[in-house]
């Protein structure tokens, strides 16, 4: 991959971002940023599917103690959510608009599916 520096501007890969942007990206490239989030959001899902089979007391993880297990869900969570922040940053690859348009239309599908009141999922 190819990184030219300007004074203001850095192009990736065919994605030009404005410096100070995406610092996540500016050190690892758009593909290894996206690499990051599917990693990331794996290790999620994999802390959740963890303290579900707590909560149920279904095939319990041996030694995980409850507050362990949650604070290993808010580390990944964590994760998510910082590289999730730097995705959006990039410019021309996510319309944030749109995104958030769909984040919306989703949580009141999901309201509605529930029987609930649309604002009940609120972000």
């Amino acid at each position: 991959m190819s990184y030219t520096i300007t004074t203001s501007i850095l192009f990736v890969g065919g994605i030009t971002l404005a410096k100070g942007t995406a610092k996540l990206v500016d050190a690892i490239g758009v593909p290894a940023t996206l690499e990051q989030m599917a990693e990331e959001c794996n290790e999620l899902a994999h802390a959740c599917l963890k303290y579900a089979r707590y909560l149920r007391n279904e095939n319990q993880v041996h030694g995980k103690s409850k507050y362990q297990m949650l604070d290993n869900l808010h580390e990944e969570m964590a994760d998510v959510y910082v590289t999730l922040r730097e995705i959006r940053k990039i410019p021309g690859l996510i319309d944030n608009e749109k995104l958030d348009d769909t984040v919306d239309a989703k949580r009141k599908r999901m309201a509605k599916r529930l029987g609930l009141k649309e604002d009940s999922f609120i972000f």
